[in-house]
């Protein structure tokens, strides 16, 4: 009872929380919050944190609410905009911050980095593999079923698969991390929803927030929030890496292989 208090009147705080703080703030021990997430139907607090972050944004304003056909074309950018705002505000939220870094770690070490995606996915994918490509990792990006399959399989220990599905139910996506856990890489996923089938094959699990039920536009998706937690990984990766290239000197070889005399 007395963390179902604290949660309750704290339900915008609580998920920037760690497990110990609402432990200390509800004056009871880690052992009871966990517990109480338990006893709510959820398998550990941050799967608890994550539902309650997006729950909270229902209380969003009109503004986030769905567009409709008699809105404006002002209605409709600002709600664009403001949906996108709020989507990188909830992910930020349900952030496993200590988990980023150890993930940043095993990247900046790694000999190889393979992602995968398909649709718009698979542009985050590209983007990731690009910017990974900086700090002189061999990280690729691939799309194509049969180049999932066959890249899946070539995977090795100590190499890192990285799944990215909006919807967390891309079969292809799935399969290709579970043949890349079977040769013994590492798995890791980006997705909107924890509870989704690609959680089942990923040893990492990153989670977006997009209020999709309230900003309805063709081909919007979670992409912005997506790329935001790509960012974060690669500057992490950054910091941890002893060497990288100097980047300067490679935007000057871009310059003279883009333009003639």
């Amino acid at each position: 009872m007395k963390v179902a208090r604290y949660i309750l009147k704290n339900a915008e705080e609580a998920p920037l929380r760690s497990v110990f703080d609402v432990a200390e703030a509800s004056s009871v021990s880690v052992a009871s919050v966990s517990r109480f997430v338990r006893r709510v139907g959820f398998s550990d607090f941050r799967a608890f944190k994550v539902e309650l972050a997006k729950d909270t944004t229902s209380r969003m304003p009109e503004i986030y609410r769905a567009i409709t056909p008699g809105d404006s074309g002002e209605e409709i950018v600002r709600k664009v905009f403001r949906g996108y705002m709020q989507s990188i505000e909830d992910t930020l939220k349900i952030a496993d911050l200590h988990a980023l870094d150890r993930v940043s770690r095993i990247l900046s070490q790694t000999g190889r980095i393979l992602f995968f995606g398909i649709g718009g996915s698979a542009i985050v994918a590209q983007d990731a593999a690009l910017r990974f490509s900086h700090l002189d990792i061999q990280a690729e990006a691939h799309s194509d079923p049969l180049g999932i399959v066959l890249q899946a399989k070539r995977l090795k220990k100590g190499e890192v698969a990285f799944g990215i599905s909006h919807s967390g139910r891309t079969k292809i996506v799935c399969e290709a991390l579970k043949l890349a856990q079977e040769k013994g890489a590492l798995t890791c996923a980006l997705t909107n929803y924890m509870k989704a089938p690609l959680s089942a094959h990923a040893q990492y699990l990153f989670c977006t927030s997009f209020p999709e039920d309230r900003v309805k536009v063709a081909a919007l998706s979670s992409r912005i929030a997506q790329l935001c937690v790509i960012d974060a990984l690669y500057l992490l990766a950054a910091k941890h890496r002893e060497h990288i290239w100097d980047i300067e000197s490679l935007n000057r070889l871009v310059e003279r292989f883009l333009r003639l005399g």
